[in-house]
């Protein structure tokens, strides 16, 4: 029998030990915090990370130096770890993976969106402040996936099986209804407003039963990344829902349509652009049993710049387009994208104000947002350019994964956020 720890690559023990150590850190403060004895530990806790994260729920503060550098250093090491656990646990590593877990992009940014339109009540309305949202949006995602794994394991019949997630799914996303719908119900907001939640139960209703409404096109999906899927999708169309109520109570003056239209649809042409571009390359390697920048087998990187053969000659010239059209990858790129194009317009046009520290940096520079966008288009062809160069082992897809993954994120959510907030006129 094998011993995983002894499988791991050595830049893998590093994060989880660092992870590690982190953790035990930040409640080691917290417990002393707990224990009113003063030091130096708890106070750096509460300066850089508890305060800002408190001002932000009230005044949208909330980034510092330390705490952005901290936050894109773990977010590295937990890239890295979890690449490892996913490899253990056998789970896919397709980008089918990277599908299902798309929802949740829009499932923590619709979420932030209603907390920024002061819908939540207050006992769960600081849990949709960053970086609480992540864990949030983590904990459905693991619980989601550790349902389905379980179920699996278990399972002997596939249609049994396919039954049981199929359920699972609408019990998870009934929860989030329950859990979020009695929130919003209490909060201040509609309560004092008297906003009408009709919409926000009507399309609720319709989430709940989304497993059985995409049956026939969830079948793509393996059990996990189905339920994972689902819930993410259901969760997604509840906090619409409500956005729905509150845009049908506002005033029509204060909501604002076009700048969506172009802060996603620029994005999506040119996703749309990569993948079909890219797409012939990628059939044509994929009919010789070629996958550009992953190494069949075992073979390592090293082996792979020392092997002279007609298969890595075909697939050096066709890698560039390839690449593009992975989903990993234009997701990614579209994202850079759609952040810039959504901070030059909300500062440009609406008056909005940057609070990450190397992004208001990057404008005051430039002394126009529009010099942003630039800077993110920029950074895109860089991530295209990492994984074009970059040849992943076997065993790191899911390493392969999670960086696009993580890339997609940072890029994405903010800038969605911040374009259906202007929409809204929150």
């Amino acid at each position: 029998m094998s011993n995983h720890l002894e499988e791991l690559y050595d830049y893998e023990r590093w994060s989880i030990n660092i992870i590690l150590v982190s953790f035990i850190l930040f409640f080691s403060g917290l417990f002393l915090s707990f224990l009113n004895i003063e030091n130096p530990l708890t106070e750096f806790i509460y300066d850089y990370y508890l305060d800002p994260i408190i001002a932000e729920e009230t005044s949208d503060a909330g980034y510092n130096t330390v705490n952005t550098l901290t936050y894109a250093f773990i977010l590295a090491m937990f890239v890295v770890s979890l690449a490892a656990l996913l490899r253990f646990l056998g789970i896919d590593s397709s980008d089918y993976s990277l599908i299902a877990l798309f929802p949740y992009v829009f499932w923590a940014v619709f979420g932030e969106v209603v907390e920024d339109a002061q819908m939540f009540d207050s006992n769960l309305a600081p849990y949709f402040v960053s970086p609480g949202i992540h864990f949030q949006t983590a904990f459905w995602v693991i619980s989601a996936g550790s349902i389905a794994y379980i179920l699996q394991k278990k399972s002997k019949s596939e249609k049994k099986l396919e039954r049981e997630i199929e359920l699972l799914s609408s019990l998870l996303i009934l929860l989030q209804f329950f859990i979020y719908v009695s929130s919003i119900s209490n909060s201040d907001k509609v309560t004092n407003q008297e906003i009408d939640l009709s919409l926000l139960i009507i399309i609720g209703i319709i989430a709940i039963f989304v497993p059985q409404l995409l049956n026939k096109s969830l079948k793509i999906f393996t059990p996990i990344q189905r339920l994972v899927y689902s819930v993410g999708l259901g969760g997604s169309l509840i906090f619409i829902g409500a956005l729905s109520a509150y845009a049908t109570h506002v005033s029509s003056d204060q909501l604002v349509f076009w700048p969506v239209m172009v802060v996603i649809g620029l994005p999506s042409f040119l996703a749309y652009c990569m993948y079909t571009i890219g797409s012939p390359a990628v059939e044509e390697l994929s009919s010789n049993g070629l996958v550009a920048g992953i190494l069949p087998g075992s073979m390592t990187e090293e082996d792979y710049l020392a092997l002279v053969s007609p298969e890595k000659d075909l697939i050096e010239s066709l890698r560039k387009k390839a690449i593009g059209a992975s989903p990993v990858v234009f997701l990614a790129v579209a994202g850079q994208l759609l952040d810039g194009l959504a901070t030059w317009i909300g500062i440009d046009y609406f008056n909005y104000k940057e609070k990450h520290v190397f992004s208001a940096w990057i404008i005051e520079q430039f002394d126009t947002a529009a010099g942003f966008v630039v800077i993110k288009l920029g950074l895109g062809l860089l991530i295209w350019y990492f994984f074009t160069i970059s040849n992943f082992e076997n065993r790191q897809q899911h390493l392969r994964l999670l960086i696009g993954l993580a890339m997609l994120v940072v890029g994405m959510a903010p800038g969605l956020r911040d374009v259906f907030r202007l929409a809204l006129g929150v």
